[in-house]
C-alpha cells in the first residue's frame, strides 16, 4: 500500500478545540510558511468555529485569512463544512450554499469536507454539486457515533450514498473520541471495498483510543490521517503529528514527510502559546474516558456548561446528564455534533431547570421534530413529537427545498444599514453573522488584544487582554464586543448596564444588559404588581411579546418568545388570567427570574 498521507489540523482543529480559536491570522500564515515544502498531504485551515470567532472575536475577515494561508504555501489546504449549515447554526438555502462554495473555492481552499450532523445525505447533495463546479475537490464526511439505531455496517453505507453523490474522496470522522480500532478497522476497510474512494480518519483523542484507531485504520487502508503539532494536540484536540510520524516510521505506510520541518513548526507553535495563556484551559489537553459515556465533543461541553449556568442548574448536572441521554433517545439518537448537539442540549437542560419535560420548547427543537434539520437516524417518540409540534407533519423533503433564497433579501438588508454594492464575501458574512459582518465593514468591530499587540489609540480601556472568558466559546453562541450604543425606551426602564446592538430577523435593536437583581428592582420602582409574574427561565434575548395587558391566558400560553444561545424559546404562563402588565419589550436583554408579564 502506498504511504498514508497526514494532514495537519493544528491551524484549524487543534486551535478551535485547545485555543477557542483564537489563533491570529498572522500566526497562522507564519506557521504554513514553515510547513511548506513538508511533505504533508495538506493544512487543514478553514471552517467549523475559527469562521465565526474570526469575525465575531478577533476582528479578522475569514475569507482574507484563507486568502493569506494560500499565498504562504504550496500544501493542500482544506476546510470543514457543516453541510447546508455552512459554517453557521442553521441550514440556508441553496443560493447561499452555491454562493459560498464559488467564493472560498476561489480563494484558495483545495479541498471541501462536508458533513451533516443526522449523517442525511441529502443535506450534502446541494454541496456536491457545488463544490464539483469549482475548482475544489469535494470530500464527504461521515460522522461517527454510538447508539442502538447505529452500526458499522450503517456507516459503510452512508459513504456509499455519499460516493454516489459526487464526492472523490471521504473522511470518517469521530469528534467525541469513541472510535474503537475494531470499528475503525471494519468500517475504513468496508468503505475503501464499497467505493473504491480514498478514506481519511479524524479522531479525537479525548478517551485515549485514537492512537488505536489510527493504527487499525492505516493497516485496513486508510489514505490519510488528521494529527495535530504537540503544542495543540492530545486531549480534545487529535493524535500528535511528531508522535504519529515517529510510530509509522519503519512500516509499509510510512508517511513521506519531512521530521525537520514538522519539529521546526512545532517548536514554532509552543513559542507562540504564551501570548494564548488567557484563552487556553489546561483540561483540554486531558483524557476524559467519561466522554465514552456522555458520547458529547469538548466543544458541546463547554456549551453545556454554558447552559447549566445561564439557568441556574450548575449543581444539578447528574440529571442533567441523564436527561440529555433521554432527550437523545427521545430525538431519534441523533450523534451529539454541533449543530445538532447544543439543540439537544439545550433542551434537556430546560427540562431539568422547569421542572417539567419540555415545558419550555426552543424553536430549534421545534424544527427538528418538523424535520427541517433532516431525517433522524432512528424513529422520534411520537409522544414528545406530538407534545413539541402538536399535529403539525414534519416535513419529508429535504430541509434545502422549503428555504426561499436569501441573497437578494441579504442585499436589501445591508442596504438598509447603509452598506450597498457589498462584496460577496460581505454579504456572506452577513448571512451568517450579521452583527459581527457590519461591525467589521464599518471599521467598528473591537478585536481581543494579545501581550504583543497595542491597544487601539481611541479606547484602550475597553479592550479585554486574551478574551472575555466568561462567555462560551467554540461552538456556543458569543457575546458581541462592539460599543455602547443607546438603547430603546422599555416599558419598565431599566437601570444602566452593558449596552449592545443586537439583529433579529434582519432587525436591529439596541439593548441593554442590567444587572440581575437590577431589573427586577426597576419593576418594583414601577409599581407593577409582583403577583403572578411569568419569569425568564434563563438570561436571554426578548425577540418577541405575544400578549398585551389585558389579554386573557391560559396556562401553557405563550407569552414572551426569548432568544438564548441563538435559540428561541417559547416562554408560556404557569397560571391563567389576565394579563396585567407587560414588563419587556422585544429586542431586551433579561437575566434569569426577571418578570416578562404579570398576570393575575
Amino acid at each position: 500500500m502506498p504511504a498514508v498521507g497526514l494532514i495537519e489540523s493544528a491551524l484549524r482543529q487543534g486551535q478551535q478545540t485547545l485555543l477557542s480559536s483564537r489563533l491570529r491570522t498572522r500566526h497562522l500564515v507564519e506557521l504554513a510558511q514553515t510547513l511548506d515544502g513538508s511533505g504533508l498531504a495538506g493544512l487543514d485551515v478553514f471552517g467549523g468555529a475559527t469562521f465565526g470567532v474570526a469575525l465575531e472575536h478577533l476582528g479578522e475577515d475569514p475569507f482574507d485569512r484563507l486568502r493569506q494561508l494560500r499565498k504562504a504555501t504550496s500544501l493542500r489546504l482544506s476546510g470543514l463544512l457543516r453541510g447546508q449549515a455552512l459554517v453557521g447554526l442553521r441550514p440556508v438555502a441553496d443560493d447561499v450554499v452555491d454562493l459560498f462554495v464559488s467564493v472560498v473555492a476561489a480563494a484558495g481552499l483545495d479541498v471541501i469536507r462536508c458533513f451533516d450532523p443526522l449523517n442525511d445525505t441529502r443535506n450534502l447533495a446541494r454541496m456536491a454539486v457545488a463544490v464539483n463546479r469549482s475548482a475544489s475537490s469535494a470530500e464527504g464526511v461521515i460522522v461517527y457515533t454510538e447508539s442502538p439505531v447505529h452500526s458499522d455496517a450503517g456507516f459503510v453505507q452512508v459513504g456509499v450514498e455519499l460516493a454516489r453523490l459526487g464526492f472523490g474522496s471521504l473522511c470518517l470522522f469521530d469528534p467525541a473520541g469513541l472510535l474503537g480500532a475494531g470499528s475503525a478497522r471494519r468500517i475504513v476497510k468496508g468503505l475503501v471495498e464499497a467505493t473504491g474512494l480514498p478514506v481519511a480518519l479524524h479522531c479525537a483523542t479525548i478517551t485515549g483510543q485514537a492512537s488505536f484507531a489510527y493504527l487499525a485504520a492505516t493497516e485496513a487502508g486508510a489514505s490519510a490521517l488528521d494529527v495535530c503539532l504537540s503544542p495543540l494536540a492530545g486531549g480534545a484536540a487529535l493524535p500528535n503529528t511528531e508522535g504519529v510520524l515517529a510510530a509509522l516510521s519503519g512500516t509499509e505506510r510510512q508517511p513521506e514527510v519531512d521530521p525537520a520541518a514538522v519539529l521546526a513548526a512545532a517548536d514554532q507553535l509552543d513559542s507562540i502559546l504564551p501570548l494564548y495563556r488567557l484563552v487556553a484551559d489546561p483540561s483540554g489537553w486531558q483524557l476524559d474516558s467519561g466522554t465514552l459515556r456522555t458520547q458529547l465533543a469538548p466543544s458541546v461541553q463547554q456549551h453545556l456548561i454554558w447552559e447549566c449556568q445561564v439557568q441556574g442548574v450548575a449543581e444539578r448536572m447528574p440529571e442533567v446528564m441523564a436527561e440529555i441521554s433521554r432527550v437523545r433517545a427521545e430525538m431519534g439518537y441523533p450523534p451529539l455534533i454541533s449543530p445538532v448537539a447544543e439543540v439537544v442540549v439545550t433542551q434537556a437542560v430546560a427540562n431539568v431547570a422547569s421542572g417539567e419535560r419540555y415545558l419550555i420548547v426552543a424553536q430549534d427543537v421545534k424544527d427538528y421534530f418538523l424535520g427541517l434539520f433532516g431525517s433522524p437516524p432512528g424513529p422520534t417518540d411520537p409522544e414528545v413529537q406530538h407534545q413539541v409540534i402538536g399535529s403539525e407533519e414534519p416535513i419529508t423533503v429535504r430541509p434545502g427545498d422549503v428555504l426561499e433564497p436569501m441573497l437578494e433579501d441579504a442585499r436589501h438588508r445591508l442596504a438598509r444599514h447603509g452598506l450597498e454594492s457589498v462584496s460577496d464575501e460581505l454579504l456572506l458574512e452577513f448571512i451568517l453573522f450579521p452583527e459581527a459582518a457590519i461591525a467589521l465593514a464599518r471599521g467598528e468591530a473591537r478585536p481581543e488584544r494579545l501581550d504583543d499587540e497595542p491597544p487601539p489609540p481611541e479606547e484602550p480601556s475597553a479592550i479585554v487582554d486574551g478574551g472575555d472568558l466568561s462567555e462560551p466559546v467554540g461552538d456556543a453562541a458569543a457575546v458581541p464586543l462592539g460599543p455602547p450604543p443607546e438603547p430603546p425606551t422599555p416599558v419598565v426602564e431599566a437601570p444602566p448596564g452593558r449596552e449592545f446592538t443586537v439583529e433579529v430577523d434582519g432587525e436591529v435593536f439596541e439593548v441593554r444588559v442590567t444587572a440581575r437583581d437590577g431589573f427586577a428592582a426597576a419593576v418594583a420602582a414601577s409599581g407593577v404588581p409582583a403577583g403572578g409574574a411569568v419569569r425568564a427561565p434563563m438570561q436571554g434575548l426578548v425577540a418577541k411579546v405575544t400578549v398585551q395587558v389585558g389579554d386573557k391566558v391560559e396556562v401553557g400560553q405563550t407569552v414572551a418568545v426569548l432568544e438564548a444561545m441563538k435559540m428561541q424559546n417559547d416562554i408560556p404562563s404557569d397560571v391563567s388570567g389576565t394579563v396585567q402588565a407587560v414588563n419587556v419589550s422585544a429586542g431586551q436583554v433579561v437575566s434569569r427570574g426577571d418578570p416578562l408579564v404579570t398576570v393575575a
